[in-house]
């Protein structure tokens, strides 16, 4: 009996090794071979010279102003886009949770953003915010609303708040599909007895409806708070970091940073910083929501 155990234990391991391997060539072995190179000066282009500097390179992230520059403008970029995806998420989520004519085809027109690449969509806005030939102009100066083009990417603040609704757009429709989804898990005799006891909407979503879905509104804010953290290719294909490197983001300065000054060690360096960073923030954000529930 215990030889058939060991037996099927090890054709268990056998099946899930390959998986395992996997993982580890895709995840592991990045992620801690990025963690030793940030303690050296590798270069890109020589990086059999490469020489172990220790804590130099993060001490020097911090005294880097294009860094502290690029850092301000991620905060910005990912709080401001986690704000307008989780209002809008939440509106659109209560609307489509109740039934009206046409909800299966409004509720697919507002999934199609999720599902258009990354690179597809951005290059479609490239060209609607362009300031000679987007739709976006061209259309505002045909009804009369303005006057001038609007130079939506070629302007520090205006390209902005454009990387920002770009990105929401693009992000919103998660947020709608897993708060919709938890809406509709809500018992509705919860809103019955709450309606019958003289509750009406706004107590009835205040009461019920928030605190029922609030571990999914946790969950789902954390990873767009990473996502938008992370983000590259929306910003780098709509403004490359400019103008004059105001939507230059952790990510485009890293990648800068790696490919075009041949700095891998201090590439990897800010990479490692941003880590931590982002686990700090995902645990203290966790704890301090925990410590409300309790």
């Amino acid at each position: 009996m215990k030889k058939k155990k060991r037996k099927t234990a090890a054709e268990g391991y056998l099946f899930v090794m390959p998986a395992t391997l996997i993982v580890l060539l895709v995840t592991v072995y990045p992620l801690v071979r990025g963690i030793l190179v940030s303690f050296t000066n590798t270069n890109f282009l020589y990086p059999q010279k490469a020489k172990f500097v220790g804590l130099k390179n993060i001490i020097d992230i911090f005294k880097d102003k294009e860094f502290i520059s690029a850092l301000g403008f991620t905060i910005f970029f990912a709080v401001s886009s986690v704000v307008l995806i989780y209002l809008i998420g939440l509106a659109l989520a209560l609307l489509l949770n109740r039934e009206f004519k046409g909800k299966g085809l409004f509720r697919a027109i507002m999934l199609l953003p999720w599902v258009i690449p990354n690179v597809v969509a951005s290059n479609m806005w490239l060209w609607m915010l362009n300031d000679q030939t987007g739709m976006i102009n061209l259309t505002l100066l045909k009804l009369g609303i303005i006057k001038e083009p609007i130079l939506f990417l070629a302007t520090p603040f205006m390209a902005k708040i454009s990387t920002v609704i770009v990105n929401t757009w693009k992000s919103f429709p998660f947020m709608l599909l897993v708060l919709m989804a938890a809406m509709q898990n809500i018992p509705k005799e919860l809103y019955e007895s709450a309606s019958m006891d003289g509750a009406n909407a706004f107590q009835r979503f205040k009461n019920i409806t928030l605190p029922m879905i609030k571990p999914v509104s946790i969950t789902s804010t954390v990873l767009i708070m990473i996502w938008s953290f992370n983000n590259f290719e929306t910003v780098f294909l709509l403004t490359k970091g400019g103008p004059a490197s105001a939507t230059s983001n952790i990510s485009i300065y890293m990648y800068n940073s790696a490919f075009f000054r041949n700095q891998m060690g201090y590439a990897s360096a800010i990479a490692l910083v941003m880590l931590v960073f982002m686990i700090v923030l995902s645990s203290l954000y966790q704890y301090v929501l925990n410590r409300k529930e309790d």
